[in-house]
């Protein structure tokens, strides 16, 4: 079977399995009013399946009621697995899995197959990210800490109606706590390996008068795991970008140290309440250690590979290895990152059926002057005389090897060769304005609003592409311009506005219908006043102002057979505005998605199980490759998204709780232009996995003695099936036959997780729990970011973590 069959026949399949599924979660509902008879004859005491209520359509609702695939985290559940910022979720919903760029401040999100991430000011994230409602603009700096979560919610498929900005992924929704009017205390503080320490604290204030007042702090932190042999080196920027001056590599790569703070102030006014937060967020740390898998055979490859044959001999190291270094040359800085954010949400009840929401927000974020080693070539040694006895044309092979090896071309102490230099720093500013109307009236339940976002946003970006740096320094040459190297600044500013109305019509007290419609209008103004020629740019130093529109949709048919039964059937569309990367032009991405799904509870609700089945049509999606260490941002073309995800959760005895989920995404592209060639034939989507998984057992055991302490403990493995790093395989331009797929196709793993303690332990007046933590137990290494920048490098995540943990409330 062809290809194209072989597609065809995948994509029959999937509809078969909506069908299918649609079948058989109505058989499930038909035969729930049986099950709950039989378990009627269970006591009252029975164990049951906490209540989830979510704000997925922007309304408080039960998340078995709520026609939409959405997962929710409580705080409890977040406390147990240590979850303190987004870079800690991957895998904890279907479908959903997550990367950090190598620095520690830039994520890749993926949901259903969808891939937001790219660094860029002038790229619109694709999975939005919100904070008590707050739109956050930017990838770069989204990792937010918090010492205060609430609840999380992972939204599933397009945001095309009710959310601040469009979205072709999903959106990702971060509550935080808000305060409770009495005096109370929260602390934990826990020690572990690799010095990794973390102390958490809130505190309630009493209320004084209409206002309450909670206070968190946080504060985290954990050496690296790989030693860095260029530690303490410097490089010399200030002869490209004089801002940047001198920066020092780290000693240890992959460590971590945050302060987080958050205020929440809660007035209670009749029937208006106005909540405002502010967080704050001061990070430093070093990227993960970057790896070599191997030189890629294009055309720079050509030249770079005798370049790295050689280190050898002149005293170079090539970070390569077919497993983790522990000790690798990598040209990294320290990474300076300040978020800080200010919201008031005001909340007027005007009548038991109409309430007026208004969310302001100002929120800033500021990278400072960073490098990092994203080509893993930091201890390369190589010299401006050297570099130009390879390129002469015309030597002999006696000449070049002469040259090569002259005493004064020779590399000093400090000279070092990068086949990519990267350093940047960028700033972000918003505000956000919505007005939100919830009413109802009858049959009918409206929510309508209008959304305001404006950004400004400076970046400075200094490339060097095959570049040789004296003595720690970079200094302008003849090969800059033949090669790319240089610097590009810009300086962006992006409007948007959007109304917005989803109406839901309660047809009968089983079925309702939903429909929903956003007008959005996206204005983006950017000042291109440096480039260089290996971002890929066509455009030229200039102004460019842009202009686009777009209406987006949401249409669903809900039906509630029984009580305990939720069926649905839904399509929405989503997109993300177009723009200009560096002097690269392009245009919006959309997707259509259709969906399927039911949400069913069995036996006195001991037994919870919530399905979906969706097929997406993508187009004009938006993708970013490196070729010939010159970067490329294209709508590359189009896409058909397939897949199914299971949410089971079961109490079968009291104190024990079961959950697992599983998700399968068939991703295909229909077309996919690189570079003028269509490469659908061959390409995937990087970092992907098809298969993704995850199972948990919790258990608090009866107290221990009357009112005494009690058992708790919790168990997860979390699994993803294999992946690739590039979008294409690399191909040798000297035989046509694809390269390095052995090391650019990584297998799939399991991460197993766990904790056991004992909780309310009575110490004086306060409780207290003590317990054992462990994250990753087997010690599982794996890469899970990689770069094809003329040199394919990986990034090993981080192995076994442990340590204990004490935590305190009164």
């Amino acid at each position: 079977m062809n290809a194209s069959a072989t597609r065809a026949a995948n994509l029959r399949a999937s509809r078969r399995t909506a069908s299918a599924l649609a079948i058989a979660t109505t058989c499930l509902s038909a035969t729930h009013a049986s099950a709950q008879q039989a378990a009627a004859t269970t006591a009252s005491s029975a164990p049951a399946i906490e209540e989830i209520i979510v704000t997925a359509q922007r309304r408080e609702e039960s998340i078995q009621k709520v026609p939409v695939a959405v997962t929710a985290i409580g705080a409890k559940q977040l406390a147990d697995l240590r979850v303190d910022s987004l870079r800690d979720i991957a895998g904890l919903a279907p479908s959903l899995q997550m990367n950090t760029q190598g620095m520690q401040s830039n994520p890749t999100i993926i949901i259903r197959g969808v891939a937001s991430g790219t660094s860029s000011n002038s790229v619109d994230p694709k999975v939005g990210i919100y904070i008590d409602g707050v739109y956050i603009g930017r990838s770069t700096g989204s990792l937010l800490d918090f010492s205060d979560i609430a609840r999380l919610e992972v939204l599933r498929g397009p945001q095309g109606t009710l959310f601040g900005r469009n979205a072709t992924s999903g959106a990702i929704s971060v509550t935080t706590s808000v305060p409770k009017g009495d005096w109370a205390f929260n602390g934990t503080v826990s020690y572990g390996n690799y010095n990794a320490f973390r102390a958490k604290l809130s505190v309630d204030l009493p209320k004084i008068g209409p206002f309450s007042v909670r206070v968190a702090y946080l504060h985290d932190q954990i050496d690296g795991d790989v030693t860095n042999t260029l530690a303490g080196q410097t490089l010399d920027v200030s002869q490209r970008a004089p801002e940047f001056g001198t920066l020092k590599y780290v000693s240890k790569l992959g460590s971590r140290n945050v302060d987080g703070g958050q205020i929440a102030v809660r007035g209670e006014f009749g029937n208006v309440t106005a909540d405002y937060r502010f967080d704050y967020t001061d990070s430093n740390a070093s990227a993960r250690a970057m790896q070599s898998l191997g030189v890629i055979p294009d055309a720079s490859g050509q030249l770079l590979a005798p370049i790295v044959a050689l280190q050898p001999y002149f005293g170079g190291t090539t970070n390569s290895s077919p497993g983790m270094l522990r000790s690798v040359a990598n040209a990294t800085s320290n990474e300076h990152t300040v978020t800080q954010g200010h919201s008031l949400t005001l909340n007027w009840h005007l009548s038991d059926n109409v309430t007026i929401k208004s969310i302001t927000a100002y929120r800033e974020f500021r990278q400072d002057p960073v490098i990092f080693d994203l080509g893993s070539a930091g201890g390369l040694r190589f010299t401006f005389g050297q570099l130009g006895a390879l390129i002469t044309p015309g030597l002999t092979a006696a000449q070049i090897q002469a040259a090569l090896f002259a005493p004064a071309n020779l590399p000093g102490p400090h000279d070092y060769f990068f086949p990519l230099l990267s350093a940047r720093a960028t700033s972000q500013k918003q505000f956000t304005q919505e007005l939100q109307l919830q009413a109802s009236r009858g049959p009918l339940q409206l929510t309508a609003g209008l959304f305001y976002f404006a950004e400004s946003a400076p970046d400075t970006e200094v490339l060097g592409i095959l570049e040789p740096v004296p003595n720690g320094t970079i200094v302008p040459s003849p090969f800059d311009a033949a090669f790319g190297s240089g610097d590009t600044r810009t300086y962006a500013q992006n409007y948007s506005v959007a109304g917005y109305g989803q109406l839901t019509w309660h047809l009968s007290d089983t079925v309702d219908l939903t429909g929903g419609l956003r007008g959005t209008f996206d204005k983006r103004h950017l000042a291109l006043t440096q480039i260089s020629t290996a971002e890929g740019g066509n455009l030229g130093v200039g102004d460019y102002r842009l202009a686009y529109s777009k209406v987006t949709y949401t249409a669903i048919a809900t039906w509630r057979p029984i009580n305990d039964a939720t069926l649905y059937a839904k399509t929405a569309s989503g997109y993300v505005s177009g723009g200009i990367l560096s002097g690269i032009p392009f245009r919006p991405e959309n997707l259509v998605s259709y969906e399927v799904g039911s949400k069913t509870e069995f036996f006195q609700h001991r037994l919870r199980v919530n399905l979906s089945a969706y097929y997406n049509n993508y187009t004009d999606l938006q993708t970013q490759n490196f070729i010939n260490g010159v970067q490329f941002f294209d709508n590359a073309g189009k896409a058909h998204i397939d897949g199914f995800e299971a949410e089971v959760e079961v109490a079968p005895a009291r104190g024990l709780t079961l959950s697992g989920s599983l998700s399968y995404t068939d991703f295909t592209y229909k077309t996919f232009v690189l570079v003028g060639v269509d490469v659908a034939s061959v390409a995937r989507p990087t970092y992907f996995s098809n298969w993704t998984g995850r199972a948990a057992a919790t258990y608090n055991s009866p107290a221990l003695s009357a009112g005494g302490p009690h058992l708790t403990g919790l168990l997860e493995a979390r699994y993803r099936s294999s992946y690739y790093l590039t979008s294409t395989p690399e191909v040798n331009v000297l035989t046509g036959q694809n390269a390095l797929e052995d090391v650019n196709h990584r297998p799939g793993y399991w991460l197993v997780n766990g904790r056991i303690g004992l909780a309310d332990l009575a110490i004086g007046g306060t409780r207290a729990t003590l317990s054992a933590f462990g994250d990753n137990l087997l010690d599982k290494h794996y890469i899970n970011f990689g770069a094809p920048v003329l040199l394919l490098t990986g990034m090993y995540d981080r192995g076994r973590t442990y340590g204990v943990e004490l935590g305190v409330r009164f």
